[in-house]
């Protein structure tokens, strides 16, 4: 066996120990494209290991309740990647649950979280997502660590290292807890 490839096997070795104990993960860059499975709209997705909670792009939040229970109702503004034009999405989901945000200097907020089902890669996925209003950032939508920890690594390095890719795809993962 040649000499590189003997290291390069066992570097691999702990890692094939635990491939068992759980999914192996993608490595995905920080910037990546995502599609909306309910719109099919493509768009830019930052991957944030830093933020614990994904959040999403909301205006216009309205709460309601639909057969007793709770729902939103919000607008969902973004590049669509296909197109190049903005493009606005008005989605209703049920709220999942609120959660309260720390913010560096300012008072901790709550917002309303709602699960959508996102492609990345060829899985798509149910997770979770806060709303708040992201005009002033420059991704409509970020993948925080709860997320992460079930799916990919992160290349701080790369961007795009995959395209969305779900057609025919009827398995989905569900990250809501």
């Amino acid at each position: 066996m040649k000499p590189a490839l003997a290291t390069l096997l066992l570097a691999l070795l702990p890692a094939l120990a635990t491939a068992g104990e759980r999914a192996p993960k993608m490595i995905l860059g920080w910037l990546e494209t995502s599609q909306f499975m309910q719109s099919g709209m493509r768009i830019k997705t930052k991957l944030d290991p830093g933020a614990r909670t994904s959040s999403m792009q909301a205006t216009n939040i309205e709460p309601f309740t639909r057969d007793g229970e709770p729902w939103v109702r919000f607008d969902f503004t973004d590049e669509d990647l296909d197109s190049g034009a903005e493009r606005t999405l008005r989605l209703e989901a049920p709220l999942v649950r609120e959660v309260d945000i720390k913010r560096h200097g300012a008072p901790a907020v709550t917002r309303p979280v709602v699960a959508q089902e996102i492609c990345l890669y060829h899985q798509i996925y149910r997770a979770e997502f806060s709303l708040a209003d992201r005009g002033k950032f420059n991704y409509a939508i970020l993948l925080g660590r709860s997320f992460l920890e079930h799916v990919a690594l992160v290349d701080s390095s790369e961007t795009f290292l995959s395209q969305p890719d779900c057609d025919g795809h009827t398995a989905v993962r569900n990250l809501v807890q």
